[in-house]
């Protein structure tokens, strides 16, 4: 029955639609040059061919139709269909807004068409200066894009958010589509070839993130990669790219030391026998340690000079590592059928010297064939392995930017042992006594490694019925393998001893991940006089899939047999988890089109999750928009384009796996209940209202302007539960955060000549981010991955604040009670005593007791709370930026062209807790320069505060960078003479990336933060630094 209504529908629509017209014409530029390639497609289907190698076409559609006419690099054109059988297209270098985006969307659109905006990055810009992930190839180049490289390590992706948070303790990554497989858990960027890139989208918030419901609450980025072009001859492309990268410039250590020095002499010191005759280092020795220098009135100055050899060891450590790329792809197509295929070996070394580079080989096949005038199939698959080595980052120990940093200047790292390895624990180290590890040593003797393997693959199919209504089937799937070892030989050392490693331990970890998606969908489009609709219907399954497998051990039994049974029985440790999740979502999408000017769109998705609680297995999304375009009725003097938007979307984030089911802690003994299961539990619900407009002016520019405000509801958080609950806590929907931001973009055409030519980019925001509701759920400072309590989450303030004690830097801060001073100085329990007049400022602004100026009690004055007589744990920083800004230029002079990429953010606090440990580790070149103005040892130990977070170490994020560079020489087929026979094109090239940062802040990088949450949460704890790279590259096209 379902299929004769079907059937009479169709026919009903058939009898009403015109009669079909064949048409014939030749697409070119506007220099006349033919365009073969270009592609000739029929508004609101999947109907479309493509020009061959003399620009020529032919395509059969209906009179009342619009022909829409488009290729890469040049503004697509609209002709509407009526009884012509031949029209000839010049298409337009293009810099305005008449490409073609498929995110976000039901059906292809037209960039001019939307009622939301979108960010899009082309393949020309890709091109240019080939990043090493799709990430870092959206800086400076789309508004409301925040961009964090948290860790210089090679084998890391940088984190992106799309304007807002939108959970107050969830992640803030994007959905990361690729040609449109859903990627699984929001998959690593890394995996992708930038080479491989047609284009990016970007869709920033709710308004436009709606089609996706509970899987894009935090927006999408959606990757397409190369095809193919139908009627074109095999184009090939090899290229490769070597070069090496470095670290820039150098952490600010100091070159002074507080202790009594001696001349330079052997003795027994260490009272070791095995070493009878060590060097003093030029440390009175003589009680068998380092002694303080201490004055007559028992005070130390930082002042000392090391008496003997001193040795950069951060130089040693972090050295320039050579990176190459190659890369070789195939393009090609027939009448009805086009592909592309690519491979690419990629390995950068990074900037630790005695680490293995990370090396990424991966291969795509993309490939479309017209099977009739009716059924399209396609097929893309994208295969890569990687390597690498985890690097511990944060904490001490095993970690190399630790050791490379608290070490002294009269230790040698790269000193051998007999056996011709680093030493464990080189010449001075017992003098030094600290814990910190040689990183040269922990690489030598011990494995971090890790490998993975990851599958995307999708087919789909096309079918049309007639020229309305087009059925679409599709599969994909990203499956991954991820292994991790960790190895320690017997005999490893380590700073104190450790059970678990010095007779060796083992390690090794198995993830597998698998997302399996089925779709169904059907479009129907229509023309009715002067209106335009597409109506869309899919349904959407979801299938995905997660097993782990864990064991350990450690005290090996043989030596040289590295697994897991050769360790003790009793010192092993195995687990292993199994989690699937399913969800079925139906969306319903309604486009409206009057006269090409008023555009509506409307649409409700319907989304079920076995992650959802069980007892609210459901929710509804939806989204409305609508766009005019008044140049279409308003003749205005130098605009070529002006349209005005607004939209209002809803999309969420889902809770985790383990959110909605009780769990319990097992041992030998007892069973220990954990979290309280929530069987009411849902997915958030983030609502945009977005408002905006674009104008192209002048034949050369478009502006972009969009405002959003931005709210999250039902967002997750773990709540405490009273101790009568049995449960220590439970995962709820409380919690509401809201933002909003301001966004403006400028590109435009400065220079075309025949020549020469100058295009630049601009893009700028800025915004708020604040947590509105918090529940039942008291504020509370949460810690930056367990390094110090900082960051405060608490209704009315800013996500991102940063909660500390603060130190007073004028006399009015001073808290009084009856003439007495009531502050605490810090790293103190107890108030100094005195009145006002007892007080003063120091050199370095801190308001201090007088009295106390230049000894050891020196220390500057907390800020005290008054109603709580207590002091004051109080806003110290503030990590959100007051604006971005991006700058892109792409000038050509005859075959040369010069790429520059400039990325800007003004404010946005860091908090610097690597020098506050090395305030504690008497490492940092503050020490030296207090004890050159006369503060005591113990100034810098005060400051430093027992750790806790204060506003001494928050240090303000400002920076300039210049992202990337690239200088090219371009020979065409014309300039290469004889091998013009052979190749169509030869460009060399030249290309810096992050190669200056401007910037006040003292650490490696402004560009640091924690690697939870790292778009929130700008802490520095002796991180990976990001490092700069220089390469040069050729690149052959036949």
């Amino acid at each position: 029955m379902r299929t004769l209504k079907l059937f009479c529908l169709t026919f009903f629509f058939s009898i009403l639609s015109w009669s079909q017209n064949i048409i014939s014409g030749v697409i070119t530029d506007e220099s006349g040059m033919p365009l073969p390639g270009a592609t000739v497609l029929i508004e609101g289907t999947q109907d479309g061919v493509s020009s061959d190698f003399d620009g020529n076409y032919t395509i059969e559609a209906n009179e009342g139709s619009t022909l829409i006419f488009s290729f890469i690099g040049y503004g697509a054109q609209e002709v509407l269909v009526s009884d012509q059988s031949e029209i000839n297209i010049t298409l337009s270098a293009d810099n305005l807004l008449d490409e073609v985006v498929m995110t976000g969307v039901a059906i292809g659109t037209p960039v001019r068409n939307l009622g939301f905006s979108i960010g899009k990055v082309s393949s020309k810009a890709l091109d240019e200066v080939p990043a090493g992930d799709p990430a870092s190839a959206l800086r400076g180049k789309i508004s409301g894009v925040r961009i964090v490289q948290s860790s210089g390590n090679p084998s890391s992706a940088p984190e992106i958010r799309l304007r807002g948070s939108t959970s107050i303790s969830g992640s803030q990554k994007p959905l990361i589509i690729i040609d449109g497989i859903i990627s699984i858990n929001n998959g690593s960027l890394r995996d992708i070839a930038v080479e491989d890139i047609e284009t990016i989208e970007v869709i920033k918030g709710a308004a436009g993130s709606s089609l996706y419901g509970s899987l894009a609450g935090n927006g999408v980025v959606q990757i397409i990669t190369k095809k193919g072009r139908k009627n074109q001859g095999p184009k090939i492309t090899l290229k490769h790219e070597a070069g090496f990268s470095g670290i820039n410039g150098n952490y600010p250590l100091t070159l002074n030391h507080p202790y009594k020095t001696a001349p330079v002499a052997t003795g027994d010191w260490d009272n070791d026998p095995t070493t009878p005759n060590t060097s003093n280092f030029g440390f009175d020795l003589t009680s068998g340690s380092r002694v303080l220098n201490a004055d007559a009135n028992g005070n130390t100055f930082f002042t000392n000079n090391y008496q003997t050899t001193t040795f950069d060891n951060p130089k040693s450590i972090f050295t320039d590592q050579p990176m190459q790329t190659f890369t070789g792809s195939i393009s090609s197509g027939g009448e009805n059928y086009n592909y592309y295929a690519s491979f690419q070996q990629l390995e950068q070394g990074g900037i630790l010297e005695p680490v293995d580079p990370y090396k990424r080989q991966s291969s795509r096949v993309n490939f479309n064939i017209d099977l009739s005038d009716k059924f399209n199939f396609s097929f893309t698959s994208n295969y890569v392995k990687s390597d690498g080595f985890n690097i511990d980052e944060q904490g001490q120990g095993a970690n190399f930017f630790y050791g490379a940093l608290v070490v002294e200047p009269f230790i040698n790292f790269k000193e051998k042992d007999p056996a011709g390895y680093f030493a464990p624990e080189p010449k001075g180290y017992n003098v030094q006594a600290s814990n910190f590890q040689n990183p040269l040593y922990v690489a030598d003797y011990s494995t971090f490694d890790f490998s993975a393997i990851r599958f995307l693959s999708g087919v789909k199919g096309t079918y049309d019925f007639d020229d309305f209504l087009t059925i679409n089937v599709e599969q994909t799937i990203d499956r991954s393998s991820d292994i991790n070892k960790s190895y320690f030989p017997s005999g490893f050392i380590t700073p104190a001893p450790n059970a678990q490693l010095n007779d060796g331990f083992i390690s090794e970890s198995r993830l597998e991940s698998e997302a399996a998606i089925s779709s169904l969908s059907a479009n129907y489009i229509r023309s009715f006089d002067d209106f335009k609709t597409a109506l869309t219907l899919k349904y959407l399954y979801e299938k995905r899939k997660f097993s782990s497998m864990a064991g350990s051990g450690y005290d090996f039994i043989a030596q040289g047999v590295i697994n897991l049974e050769n360790t003790v029985k009793e010192n092993q440790s195995l687990g292993s988890e199994i989690r699937e999740e399913v969800a079925r979502n139906y969306f319903l999408n309604l486009d409206l089109d009057y006269k090409d000017k008023i555009i509506a769109s409307g649409l409700i998705r319907y989304d079920q999750s076995s992650l959802f609680g069980v007892e609210n297995r459901s929710r509804v999304y939806g989204r409305g928009t609508a766009a005019y375009i008044l140049s279409e009725d308003f003749d205005i003097d130098g605009i070529d384009f002006l349209k005005i938007r607004a939209s209002y979307g809803t999309s969420g984030n889902r809770p985790n796996w383990y959110a909605q089911y009780e769990t319990f802690t097992v041992t030998t003994s007892s069973i220990t209940p954990g979290v309280l299961g929530n069987k009411k539990l849902l997915p958030s619900v983030t609502g945009e209202l977005e408002i905006g407009f674009n104008v192209n002016f002048l034949q050369k520019f478009d502006f972009e302007f969009n405002f959003s405000d931005q709210k999250t509801k039902d967002d997750f958080i773990l709540v405490p539960l009273p101790g009568v609950a049995g449960f220590s806590s439970q995962w709820q929907n409380v919690g509401e955060i809201q933002s909003t931001y301001y966004e403006a973009s400028l590109n435009g055409s400065i220079i075309e000549k025949e020549n020469m030519s100058l295009n630049f980019g601009l893009v700028f925001d800025t915004g708020t981010q604040v947590i509105t509701d918090l529940g039942e759920v008291p504020a509370y400072t949460r810690s930056g991955l367990g390094a110090v309590d900082i960051f405060r989450v608490e209704k009315d303030k800013p996500y991102g604040t940063m909660y500390g004690y603060k130190y007073a830097t004028s006399l009015d801060q001073l808290s009084v009670e009856n003439g007495a001073v009531l502050n605490v100085p810090a790293g103190a329990s107890s108030s100094a005593g005195g009145g006002i007049s007892d007080y003063s400022i120091n050199e370095y602004g801190y308001v201090i007791k007088t009295s106390d100026k230049g000894s050891s009690l020196e220390s500057p004055m907390m800020i005290y709370d008054e109603e709580k007589d207590a002091t004051a744990v109080t806003e110290i920083g503030n990590t959100n930026p007051k604006f971005n800004l991006g700058f892109t230029t792409d000038f050509t002079y005859k075959n040369f062209s010069f790429y520059t990429v400039l990325d800007y953010q003004n404010g946005g606090d860091i908090y610097n807790y690597t020098k506050q440990l090395l305030y504690f580790n008497e490492r940092h070149s503050d020490l030296g320069i207090f004890g050159n103005s006369g503060k005591e040892q113990n100034y810098a130990q005060n400051i430093y505060n027992k750790s806790d977070a204060n506003s001494h170490f928050v240090e303000e994020g400002s920076y300039l960078k210049v992202r990337e560079i690239s200088i090219a020489y371009n020979l065409n087929k014309s300039d290469l003479g004889f091998f013009g026979n052979y190749l169509d094109q030869l460009t060399v090239q030249v290309t810096g990336r992050n190669l200056f940062t401007f910037t006040n802040y003292s650490g490696w990088d402004p560009e640091v933060a924690i690697s939870t949450n790292p778009t929130n949460f700008r802490l520095d704890e002796y991180s990976y630094p990001n490092f700069r790279s220089f390469s040069a590259a050729i690149t052959l096209k036949f």
